[in-house]
């Protein structure tokens, strides 16, 4: 009994290895790839847009950990910033405050994502089907909005749109949301119950509470990526924010984290896949592929990886 125990927990440690291992290696893998295809995949030009290009991505993807770690699932993200950088952008014409727009994105899209978590949660709708629902509202009032009228933003929003203000914007969202996910009873239980609900139920866990501060802390991250894409792009539009949804999933996905949730879930896991999921989209533009076919491409390597990485707990029931 003794042996079988250390051989489960050497197995055990030797899948714990590789998950952390493979996404590494294949980011590592696609850079020598595109080095060699290209030839100047790192050029300082290039690596600056693979950095601002992720960086959106990696926002998000911090926030959507503390959903998908609990089973839950979001596909609302291109709306939700879409309609959380319009509000932001009102706002930002009629009083010229930057800091007020800041407030206005990260509210519309905690409130946004509160709405998501009510339904999902309380009422007992499908995330899946909340989010979609909630998606295609969003878009729908940013189309009928923008398609008529074109907003820019004031010109005191710019200076944000500097890596002396986003990277320790970045390394301070990144140190926050590492320690409540690792080190606090929020990430914990999230995990907990991303492992099995009905047990972290029994063992006194908050489920419903702890599901929605994690929706609650996705909304923080999605409307602090929003105000500085809009800073960056210094507009809204019609097309704002599509594919958003898409490129979070697959950073999550590259970046090892199980969209069954568990406790195999780690946070710094979506900064990987952040930077790998551009880097492929990048590599491939940077070769001259037909922007259809890098889409297709995509949605292949996001399938393969789910249907090869994907755990399922049938005791993982949603009441």
């Amino acid at each position: 009994m003794d042996m079988r125990s250390k051989a489960l927990s050497r197995r055990v440690r030797a899948q714990e290895l590789t998950r952390n291992l493979v996404p590494v290696l294949g980011l590592v893998l696609l850079l020598v790839i595109f080095q060699s295809i290209s030839g100047n995949l790192f050029r300082i030009g290039n690596i600056k847009s693979i950095i601002n290009q992720s960086y959106t991505i990696i926002l998000v993807a911090l926030g959507g950990t503390f959903v998908y770690a609990h089973g839950g699932m979001d596909i609302s993200y291109g709306g939700v910033i879409g309609a959380s950088m319009l509000c932001s952008t009102l706002v930002a014409l009629e009083t010229n405050n930057p800091y007020l727009a800041l407030i206005t994105c990260i509210g519309c899209a905690c409130v946004l994502s509160m709405v998501n978590a009510f339904f999902s949660i309380y009422l007992k709708v499908s995330p899946l089907i909340v989010s979609l629902c909630l998606m295609y509202m969003c878009r729908g009032v940013l189309n009928v909005v923008c398609s008529s009228n074109k907003f820019s933003v004031p010109s005191s929003m710019f200076p944000f749109d500097d890596w002396s203000v986003k990277i320790p914007v970045l390394l301070g969202v990144i140190l926050i949301t590492a320690v409540i996910f690792e080190k606090t009873a929020i990430g914990k239980a999230s995990k907990a119950i991303g492992g099995n609900m009905v047990a972290s139920r029994q063992a006194g866990i908050n489920v419903e509470r702890t599901r929605f501060i994690g929706y609650l802390i996705s909304g923080v991250c999605v409307g602090i990526a929003g105000f500085f894409q809009l800073c960056r792009a210094g507009s809204v539009s019609t097309s704002t924010g599509q594919g958003l949804e898409m490129n979070v999933i697959t950073a999550l996905v590259l970046g090892g984290i199980s969209l069954s949730g568990g406790s195999g879930v780690r946070i710094l896991r979506a900064v990987l896949g952040g930077l790998t999921v551009i880097v492929l989209r990048f590599g491939l533009n940077i070769i001259r592929l037909d922007e259809n076919l890098i889409e297709g491409i995509q949605g292949i390597v996001l399938l393969l990886i789910v249907w090869i990485t994907y755990e399922k707990n049938r005791t993982n029931i949603y009441n």
